[in-house]
């Protein structure tokens, strides 16, 4: 009974794992804590976690030599966004008229960088994703579907039975 109760624990513990990192420290989406470059589901986020868990330990150490080499691109680039937001910011604050005009250029330099962060992750991602062997692949996607459906149950049974999509459901009357 006890092993039992220990698993269910346990599997719950890593179904609620992707929901508590939002509240975590660093875990909104282009940070580090969140999944690495990219977001959630970049590199070092909850996909290839399945994926280098596979891994024999050369390929993680191949692994880790890739993160290494694009980190200082993906530094590169947050410290550009992060600029790009601060002049947005300044911007916004400054006495005077503002219209989306003013702003349209701060605005398409900081997508431009989003797009940036996402098209490096995307590269780091299939540079892992080359290491692994078709049957490592096979196990990391058979996991995940099995983490899915405990999250799904999850889901199911933490919801209230009468609760409705609408958001004015989850206020208190």
């Amino acid at each position: 009974m006890r092993t039992l109760l220990a698993m269910l624990f346990g599997a719950a513990l890593v179904a609620a794992a992707p929901c508590a990192q939002a509240f975590g420290p660093g875990g909104g989406p282009f940070m580090r804590g969140g999944g690495g470059p990219g977001g959630p589901g970049g590199p070092g986020g909850p996909p290839f976690r399945l994926l280098v868990a596979q891994m024999t330990p050369d390929q993680r150490v191949q692994v880790r030599l890739i993160l290494r080499d694009g980190r200082v691109q993906m530094r590169q680039i947050m410290k550009a966004l992060h600029d790009a937001h601060e002049e947005l910011a300044d911007k916004s604050l400054a006495p005077g008229p503002l219209t989306a005009a003013d702003l349209a250029p701060t605005t398409q330099k900081i997508a431009a960088l989003h797009q940036a962060l996402l098209d490096h992750g995307v590269q780091v991602m299939l540079k892992i994703r080359a290491l692994a062997t078709p049957d490592q692949l096979a196990k990391a996607q058979t996991t995940k579907q099995k983490l899915d459906s405990l999250r799904e149950q999850m889901h199911a049974l933490l919801e209230p039975a009468d609760a409705s999509d609408s958001p004015d459901s989850e206020l208190p009357e």
